[in-house]
């Protein structure tokens, strides 16, 4: 990361200034702003912004207090033949007037001066008097809540100046300004969205604070890049020069405001009842006063919070684990001591007692790990080995192994689930063990399935929690849930959705058997149960009821989305993973947020947002290893068509060819085939393109998958027998996208123009850009083959309005309206083989013909399209072979 950062955010500010300047309407501008914001740089951009053209003549000021007690002290290199000693100051202040038009050469000044409020008094009336004689126009900066001298107030007091309050950037402003500090100097890197969070909470606006946090975490390791991302993992690099500026800012502490400052960290939000029994009411409202502390009202009740994040990490970062339990031993005896029984006031009772090393009911450790998880993610853990160490029965157990899952632990949760399959007799709640052994069961096989990817051991355990036996009407639905989940996990969805029924259509349904049955229904292709089902488990965050499993919510959620993406709802399929997205964000939960943001990439990409899907699928699969992403499959097989269709079908190749080396998921395996599908036609191997969909059509057993691998083909423009099998398929269906994959395939194979352009609107109605351009281009050729040009010009002008919002994508379907018509479908084919470089020889051997028939069908291309030989046909058959 070379140079300086760039100017984010203060665009409009600037414009003010320099329209404020030329127009006359004022003597000048007023910057106020907390540190950090960038007032002095701000002013400086303002200075050259306005004399940016001829006429004037600028000039730059920096006060300090090494200055403030001498007379133009701050001014002195503008005046260096002026003398201030012994003269009046009447007579300096003309003097330096003076001097300044005669150094502007006739030009209008503009004199610009950083932290007025250290400025001399000379100085101070200088500037005031040029502010009102309007010999100059006038750029102040000044920090926010400090004493100004008396004319420099009066610059905006008086209507002289405008004052101008420059904040923090916003949360929008802060990540572009940390993507361009980080990614200008580093075209094709991205800036992973766990690490955006992370400093916009720690630095919250604060230009300062967020390049002293990026340069700190490069320097510790824990700002890195993997791969192509940037991302932020282990602790908070706390750098000498953040604590320096921290400590600038808050100035000096007394004992009592320090020792104040200090429990806040640890305690926070801490109730102000407890406050004031640990601290006077002065110290507090000087606190409060001097911007360490600001209160909220919650109902009844006052909290205290600091004010910034940064000061809970530099307080917590410098205090030692016997300073940290003393906190702790301090704040628990005044808790106990006012006997507060608000539920909050127990819970916290509790972290704080445990933190101390105290005993402490595992569920209660439980509940406040999960409470507290993104307040304070260290504490949280803590709490939650603590909880693992306590002795407790097998229901107590399970729910420790659930809480594991839901912080993204899913290894420690094996361990604690495989221990408790052993034989026990009744637990706390007295069920009888064959019940709960299925409880966890349930809970295992997701775990082993979504969180470990140990497909193998999964099924083991399926086997030995069910075996051969037949169903029986008085099964429990724990039973019931398994068999259907092996059937699901076999590529036999009907039938779970089947097995499942009688229990996930009942009444008071639990969340296991709503999960599973959603899922069974999404891959049938029964979208409309799957949505109903997951509505009726009403899921709003990644909490899950103890007893369910992390896992079991995340199946419900991943068949609601993939059922509305199906659907064409595209909109509504954000709205399941945007706000589960943000969640794990702010709670720290990487392997979670990894899989929303997958979500969020997939949506993208079939918006025809290729460059933006990309990004967040890179994004994710830097997150976590591939070897233990859940959602490895779907991820690869939506990021090579991204980057295929960005120019980067090389790179497609090696991501897809990684993925599909130990794919092991039957239940995801077949997002892979579209994939293959897709990039076979950008390498011009529309043959091969249609032989894999067809064979996918046959080999998964999941609609939308069969679905999409033959769509692939079919916006290659192959027709014949993927056309019938994808008419065949989508009889019937009630998606509205899969309907329109059907009509798309009838309309291509018959030439229909006015069908491929009605298929276009129609794509481009649920939000589909790139297949309503694709299809657009379709329609064009086809409108120019009937000889209908109108027709033929105005597709292909909604085609290329609607690629204008795909983000640069190159797709063969796109490159139509830069190819040749005079070529036969063959003659197409072949050419564009050849326009990747291969022999005449490969392309025999790949289109199963002879090589004098390849020879020929060049020669017929060549004369056709008067070009000289293969060199001249990456243009005319629209390839562009990938890195």
């Amino acid at each position: 990361m070379g140079g300086g950062w760039p100017l984010v955010g203060r665009a409009a500010t600037l414009h003010t200034i320099v329209s404020t300047a030329r127009s006359g309407r004022r003597a000048g501008m007023v910057l106020v702003g907390p540190p950090g914001v960038g007032r002095t740089r701000l002013a400086r951009a303002a200075l050259a912004a306005v004399c940016g053209g001829p006429g004037w003549s600028p000039s730059w000021v920096m006060a300090g207090r090494s200055t403030s007690s001498i007379p133009l002290g701050a001014m002195s290199h503008l005046f260096p033949e002026l003398d201030p000693g012994g003269v009046p100051t009447a007579r300096l202040l003309r003097e330096a007037r003076r001097h300044l038009h005669a150094r502007a050469g006739g030009a209008r000044v503009v004199l610009a001066v950083d932290d007025a409020h250290v400025l001399d008094e000379t100085s101070a009336i200088l500037l005031e008097q040029l502010a009102v004689s309007g010999d100059a126009f006038v750029i102040v900066t000044a920090p926010s809540g400090v004493v100004v001298p008396a004319p420099v107030f009066a610059l905006w007091k008086e209507g002289l100046a405008d004052r101008l309050d420059i904040g923090e950037l916003d949360r929008g402003q802060s990540d572009r300004l940390v993507v361009h500090a980080m990614c200008d100097d580093e075209p094709g890197t991205i800036v992973d969205g766990g690490a955006l969070a992370h400093l916009w909470r720690l630095s919250r606006g604060n230009p300062l604070f967020l390049r002293e946090l990026v340069d700190g975490g490069r320097d510790a390791g824990t700002l890195h890049r993997v791969g192509a991302v940037w991302r932020w993992e282990g602790p908070f690099p706390g750098t000498p020069r953040l604590s320096e500026m921290i400590d600038a800012q808050t100035g000096d502490l007394d004992p009592a405001e320090l020792d104040l400052m200090r429990l806040l960290a640890f305690g926070q939000p801490l109730d102000s009842e407890v406050a004031v029994a640990l601290f006077s009411a002065d110290v507090l409202a000087s606190a409060e006063r001097r911007g360490l502390l600001r209160s909220t009202q919650d109902g009844q009740r006052v909290d205290l919070h600091l004010t910034h994040p940064l000061h809970t990490e530099i307080l917590r970062g410098r205090s030692t684990p016997l300073q940290e339990r003393e906190i702790y031993h301090r704040l628990s005896d005044a808790v106990a001591a006012l006997g507060h029984h608000h539920a909050r006031d127990r819970a916290r009772l509790v972290s704080w007692q445990a933190a101390q090393g105290l005993s402490a009911d595992p569920d209660e450790l439980l509940t406040v790990a999960l409470d507290m998880h993104a307040r304070n993610p260290a504490l949280a853990e803590r709490l939650l080995a603590a909880a693992a160490e306590q002795e407790a029965g097998p229901a107590a157990r399970l729910r420790l192994a659930c809480a594991q899952i839901r912080l993204g632990h899913p290894e420690p949760a094996e361990a604690v689930l495989a221990e408790l399959t052993g034989p026990y007799g009744r637990d706390e709640q007295g069920r009888r063990a064959d019940d709960l052994r299925l409880d966890v069961a349930v809970v295992r096989v997701h775990n082993l399935y979504w969180g470990l990817r140990a497909f193998d051991r999964a099924a083991e355990v399926l086997e030995e929690a069910i075996g051969d036996a037949p169903a029986h009407d008085g099964d429990p639905p724990a039973r019931t849930v398994l068999r259907a989940f092996r059937a699901l996990v076999d590529s036999r969805p009907a039938e779970a959705v089947r097995v499942i029924a009688p229990v996930a259509d009942g009444a008071g349904a639990a969340l296991p058997a709503l999960a599973v049955a959603a899922m069974a229904a999404a891959r049938a292709g029964s979208y409309g149960a799957a949505i109903g089902y997951a509505r009726r488990a009403r899921p709003t965050s990644l909490a899950v009821d103890d007893g369910a499993g992390g896992w079991l919510h995340f199946e419900l959620l991943a068949a609601w989305w993939y059922a509305l993406m199906q659907s064409g709802d595209l909109d509504a399929a954000d709205g399941v993973a945007l706000p589960c997205h943000r969640d794990a964000l702010e709670r720290g939960l990487d392997r979670y947020a990894a899989l929303f943001g997958t979500w969020l990439g997939i949506v993208a990409g079939r918006r025809g947002r290729c460059v933006t899907a990309a990004s967040r699928l890179l994004e994710a699969a830097a997150a976590v290893p591939a070897a233990g992403f859940s959602f490895a499959m779907p991820l690869v097989g939506e990021l090579a068509p991204a980057l295929a269709s960005t120019g980067r079908a090389g790179r497609a190749r090696d991501v897809l060819a990684e993925g599909e080396r130990n794919p092991g998921d039957m239940l995801l395996a077949g997002w892979a085939h579209p994939a293959r599908v897709f990039l076979a036609g950008v390498e011009g191997r529309t043959t091969h393109a249609a032989t894999i969909a067809l064979t996918a059509a046959g080999d998964t057993e999941t609609r939308g998958h069969r679905l999409q691998a033959l769509h692939a083909a079919v916006r290659l423009g192959v027709t014949g027998e993927v056309t019938d099998r994808l008419v065949e398929l989508t009889a019937g269906v009630e998606s509205p996208l899969e309907r329109a994959y059907g009509e798309h395939a009838r309309a291509l194979a018959a030439r229909d123009g006015a069908g491929l352009d009605a298929v276009a609107v129609r794509f481009a109605g649920l939000g589909m850009r790139l297949l309503a351009a694709e299809a657009a281009a379709q329609a064009a050729q086809a409108h120019r083959g009937a000889g209908r040009l109108g027709s033929a010009a105005a597709a292909a002008s909604r085609s290329r309005a609607w690629a204008q919002d795909c983000e640069g994508a190159r797709t063969p379907a796109l490159a139509l309206l830069d190819s040749s018509d005079d070529l036969t479908p063959r003659e197409h084919e072949i050419a564009a083989l050849a326009a990747t470089g291969m022999t005449s020889k490969a392309i025999a051997g790949e289109l199963v013909v002879s090589v004098r028939t390849v020879d020929n069908v060049l020669r017929s291309v060549y004369a056709k399209l008067g070009v000289s030989g293969r060199g001249d046909l990456v243009q005319v058959a629209g390839i562009r072979p990938g890195p």
